[in-house]
């Protein structure tokens, strides 16, 4: 297995520990309070991240050679719009169906839009293979959610 291919398996650990972990701070400070202190060292860290991937070249090379924020527009603010959904809507569902529910729910929902994403946006047609492979997982999320 490439190391690539381990990105995504972090990721969807990380949605879960994400919603989890602020759905419990939330009991402390309020799901805003948790939210809040989840975006503030999110924004510290990328700052951090951003400063030592433009100070080592060779580390993230396109980072370094990349202008900084040239032709911003609004299209720009969408990414961070999502990240938001995401951080407040994972632990608010977590904390009213569970965590299996909620995540088999986004599973699905990325699973459809990514299908449209990759025909519309990379390119990439919506195969039969992937169009059924993404329906037996959509499929299996649904009877878990119906059934559980």
């Amino acid at each position: 297995m490439r190391f690539v291919s381990l990105v995504p398996l972090l990721c969807g650990l990380a949605v879960v520990a994400q919603g989890g972990l602020n759905k419990r701070f939330a009991g402390q400070w309020g799901l805003l309070g948790a939210v809040l202190m989840n975006m503030v060292v999110a924004t510290v860290a990328t700052f951090a991240v951003y400063a030592v991937a433009r100070s080592v070249p060779g580390l993230w090379p396109e980072a370094a050679a990349q202008g900084r924020f040239s032709g911003f527009t609004f299209w720009h603010l969408l990414p961070g719009l999502c990240g938001v959904v995401i951080v407040v809507g994972m632990p608010w569902a977590i904390g009213r169906v569970g965590a299996v529910h909620s995540v088999l729910l986004l599973i699905a929902a990325q699973l459809a839009t990514s299908l449209v994403w990759d025909a519309m946006v990379e390119n990439r047609p919506a195969t039969l293979a992937r169009v059924l492979g993404s329906a037996v997982a959509f499929s299996g999320a649904a009877i878990a959610v119906w059934k559980g």
